[in-house]
């Protein structure tokens, strides 16, 4: 083994000295070196830390004033490239160049333009022309906030008639990039928008899957989107002026958006729903409703969802905000007043096409083939593969970033996929956010502990700060397994005894959980922790479903046969 290097005699220390004086460190350890010591930068607070809804004005933060970054200055030659190369050697570059340029400028490419592979049912990125909006003349207390959001609105659409009795109604959950239009021929919209296919055509409608000759369904654009309902993107102060929230607006979590969901079913006179039914975050938002309200759910289906967001999925939407936030016309959110971060949201998006399919897919739909098979480019000139896009799959991806950057706010983005990390449905979470919301907000209906009795909902009057029963209820984990001692899970979770204890309060609701094998996103697994979490907590209407196919987490949107008549059996 060859000696080990004296550290101490590199640095010019004493060999046998164990002091760590200063006497003894070289003086450029001492000394900053002068060229950086001139600049210095006062630390600046985040623009969420600012917000306040008091304040009638606000001023945007300013960015430290950073040095130039001195850029290597370009130059062709070197590695044994000639200084003024050929053409075609210029062109593996400039295309990728020249399309973030124009997204930069906010040049709109893509009217008119088709995806590599045609039309494909997927969420509806383009607002409708015109939606049913629900005014809430109340600030809705947050989670998250010790601050109420103002008076808001949400953005919804309707199929169907609801019976005299008010019990056929269906309420969907979009994920996070739809909009409230899941289908066309909705109630009391401009005719340019009920023409319109929407985002689930092949599942909503007169004899389909969820059948609009049977029920009255409502679909929500969610709060903190960017399709009607309150969001970033919305005037602040609200309905005045053109100043938008920007990242001024507070952090939700899903069981805000619910709970505006329920107020809003207050206020269109539906006590009880027929089911509550969701799609990816749309599943989170179907549970977090059935444990805030029990009562007033009958049925309840999550479909490609989670109980408790896993770390894959929260590591993949983080690797998202981070390079849309690296855009510099992101701005810190404020961008509404210049060109929006159209290179970031486009990168985002790509990364999170790439985990809503899978690879067995890809290769059967793309395989190895190329934008173009020829042999000589249209100038007559041999073909050379460039940097920009030349797999059909890159030109896929390419296309999705794209049409999903000129068409959705960053901001509703960066709020709502951080709203499905924070999503966690185990007694300890659940616990801890009741403790927080009830002592913030003693004087408005409390979040329910996992061990409330059924008839304690957000809907329910304030509890006694004075009264014992403000503290949160012991949970009991044994209690649960012991009531369903002989169902066996399979589920190796060990967060499954936890998530059970949390969905107590779902144990009377027939539920519907259903997962994809390919999907990346949400893994099977995590639907069978789900299923076997609800029947270990004493759920015996548990119904579970696990798919095969390879379009992964958008088997949802795809799969009209296998998941349309899951959902046609559950709910009939």
């Amino acid at each position: 083994m060859p000696p080990r290097p004296n550290i101490a005699r590199a640095l010019h220390l004493p060999s046998s000295t164990t002091s760590t004086s200063k006497s003894h460190l070289p003086t450029s350890f001492l000394h900053p070196k002068p060229h950086l010591a001139k600049y210095h930068f006062e630390p600046t607070s985040s623009t969420l830390d600012q917000y306040s809804p008091s304040s009638s004005t606000f001023i945007p933060p300013i960015a430290p004033q950073l040095p130039p970054r001195r850029r290597p200055v370009y130059n062709p030659g070197g590695f044994g490239l000639q200084a003024r190369p050929g053409k075609g050697r210029e062109r593996v570059i400039e295309e990728v160049q020249r399309r973030d340029d124009e997204l930069g400028r906010d040049e709109r490419r893509l009217e008119g333009r088709e995806s590599e592979g045609g039309a494909e049912a997927e969420a509806c990125y383009v607002p409708p022309a015109a939606t049913l909006l629900d005014h809430s003349t109340e600030p809705l207390p947050l989670l998250y906030s010790t601050q109420p959001l103002p008076p808001h609105q949400i953005a919804y659409e309707t199929w169907g008639t609801l019976n005299p009795s008010g019990t056929n109604a269906i309420l969907l959950h979009t994920g996070l990039s739809a909009s409230s239009h899941v289908a066309s021929a909705g109630n009391d919209v401009a005719a340019s928008t009920s023409s319109k296919p929407g985002w689930w055509e092949d599942f909503v409608g007169p004899g389909k899957s969820i059948d609009t000759d049977r029920f009255f369904v409502i679909c929500t654009n969610v709060l903190g989107g960017c399709f009607g309902s309150t969001g970033p993107s919305s005037p602040y102060p609200p309905g005045e002026g053109d100043t938008r929230w920007a990242t001024r607006f507070p952090l939700l979590s899903i069981h805000d958006m619910t709970r505006a969901q329920l107020g809003m079913l207050d206020r269109l006179g539906i006590q009880k729903l027929y089911a509550s039914v969701g799609c990816s975050m749309g599943g989170m938002q179907s549970l977090s409703l059935a444990y805030l309200a029990p009562e007033r759910v009958g049925r309840v289906a999550s479909i490609s969802a989670t109980g408790r967001s896993g770390l894959g999925g929260v590591g993949m939407r983080y690797a998202q905000r981070s390079v849309l936030m690296a855009d510099p016309n992101w701005n810190r959110g404020f961008y509404y007043d210049g060109v929006p971060p159209h290179n970031g949201m486009k990168l985002a998006r790509q990364i999170a096409t790439i985990t809503y399919r899978s690879g067995p897919e890809w290769e059967e739909r793309f395989g190895r083939r190329m934008l173009s098979e020829q042999e000589v480019d249209d100038a007559g000139e041999p073909r050379i593969p460039k940097l920009s896009p030349d797999f059909l799959i890159e030109t896929y991806l390419d296309h999705q970033g794209e049409r999903f950057c000129l068409t959705y706010d960053a901001n509703s983005m960066i709020y709502l996929s951080k709203a499905m990390d924070l999503f966690d449905m185990t007694a300890p979470a659940l616990t801890s956010l009741a403790k927080k919301f009830n002592t913030a907000y003693p004087d408005s209906p409390p979040f329910p502990y996992p061990s409330d009795p059924i008839g304690t909902s957000s809907s329910s009057p304030p509890r006694d700060p004075t009264s014992s029963t403000n503290t949160p209820p012991r949970e009991s984990t044994t209690a649960v397994t012991r009531k369903v001692e002989r169902f066996i899970p399979t589920s190796k979770s060990p967060h499954l005894p936890e998530l059970a204890a949390g969905l107590t309060r779902l144990k009377e609701i027939p539920t519907l959980v259903l997962g994809v094998q390919s999907d990346v996103l949400f893994p099977v697994e995590q639907q069978r922790e789900l299923a076997d979490a609800l029947k270990l907590a004493g759920n015996r209407q548990v119904t579970y479903y696990e798919l095969g196919g390879v379009w992964g987490h958008d088997t949802f949107l795809l799969d009209v046969q296998n998941v349309g008549s899951a959902i046609r059996g559950f709910l009939h």
